[in-house]
């Protein structure tokens, strides 16, 4: 098996592609390796320390009732009661800085040269006593297939959601779409898509106010390099505009057949910005999509109902634990017996 130190650019998804790594690097803090065997690749980072909070740290994961999750209510009952987390650092998360893992390369469809590479990757993280490998939000039958294979403790955990364009509204919610759309209108704020290579004027701010919103301390500086690198290479920006201000946007990089949302905010403080996010996170993207024949939009985790009620379609994410110290065996054990998510 090759290993080599950080994480490479791959055919795939947006998630290994090279302008997603350089805008992502570091937001899964550890040391990245990309681990290549037979023609299969896959991405992992060996976490060092807990990142309590954050959905790829895998005591969270399998211990926390977190609101980031769609974790079912007799789950969240069960952790609520659980013991405390006795702690599994160091371990290896394999997964790529987009919250998906994909077994990727020529062989990735191969389920056998997969297996592989998992039971290296497995020899290696036990050869530098790691205490455990975790496969955070799989996707792929010869990966899922590899893993179960190899010993694997599988159990759902997340939601990503996809909309394939023209699906049509409920009538409730069409009728909705429409009343916002009208009074964006009315209050003068005009809706339109630009092709971009860089941020404009106002998405930096507006995205330093989405990040206070929800609790961030965001800096500048890091803000607005993330926002390059999305845009190098050609993304589309769904603006929502009063007078000369951006009031609002959704922000989404075409790959190989897919819009992948990639950033979203809004002026939080402006009443006529009020309507904006779902116009243009949703209804303005579905739309341009549809009329250009692109196949599918990609909205990944998070706020999965209100997501749902927008057309998407929700694709059940699991993740597989394997322990190497056998003291984290009855909890992950314990998590896969407890652990269901809400419809």
């Amino acid at each position: 098996m090759r290993v080599t130190a950080g994480l490479l650019p791959a055919e795939g998804p947006l998630f290994s592609a090279g302008r997603w790594l350089a805008a992502m690097g570091g937001r899964v803090p550890g040391s990245p390796y990309t681990f290549e065997l037979g023609g299969a690749i896959l991405h992992g980072t060996v976490a060092e320390r807990p990142c309590p909070g954050e959905v790829f740290d895998l005591g969270h994961l399998l211990t926390a009732d977190t609101p980031k999750l769609p974790l079912s209510a007799a789950t969240r009952a069960a952790r609520a009661r659980r013991a405390a987390w006795p702690g599994c650092t160091p371990h290896l998360v394999v997964m790529l800085p987009g919250y998906e893992c994909h077994a990727l390369g020529p062989a990735g469809d191969d389920a056998a040269a997969v297996e592989t590479l998992v039971s290296e990757i497995v020899v290696w993280a036990r050869a530098r006593g790691l205490r455990a490998v975790a496969f955070l939000y799989t996707r792929g039958p010869a990966l899922e297939r590899a893993l179960g294979g190899q010993g694997f403790t599988g159990m759902p955990m997340s939601y990503s959601c996809e909309l394939t364009p023209g699906t049509p509204l409920p009538a409730r919610r069409a009728k909705e779409a429409r009343r916002e759309t009208r009074r964006l209108a009315e209050a003068g704020v005009r809706l339109r898509m630009t092709e971009i290579g860089r941020p404009v004027p106002g998405m930096v701010e507006l995205k330093c106010g989405h990040s206070r919103k929800y609790g961030g301390s965001p800096d500048p500086a890091a803000v607005a390099r993330r926002l390059r690198a999305l845009c190098s290479g050609g993304a589309l920006l769904f603006g929502a505009e009063l007078g000369e201000r951006l009031v609002g946007y959704g922000l989404f990089v075409p790959h190989r057949g897919t819009w992948y949302c990639v950033s979203t905010a809004m002026a939080y403080d402006l009443h006529e910005a009020r309507h904006t996010y779902f116009a243009t996170a949703f209804y303005e993207p579905a739309r341009h999509a549809a009329e250009a024949g692109v196949s599918r939009l990609h909205y990944g985790h998070g706020a999965w109902r209100a997501k749902l009620s927008r057309g998407c379609r929700a694709v059940e994410l699991p993740i597989w634990v394997l322990a190497l110290d056998p003291e984290l065996k009855p909890l992950i054990e314990w998590s896969a017996r407890t652990t269901t998510l809400s419809p």
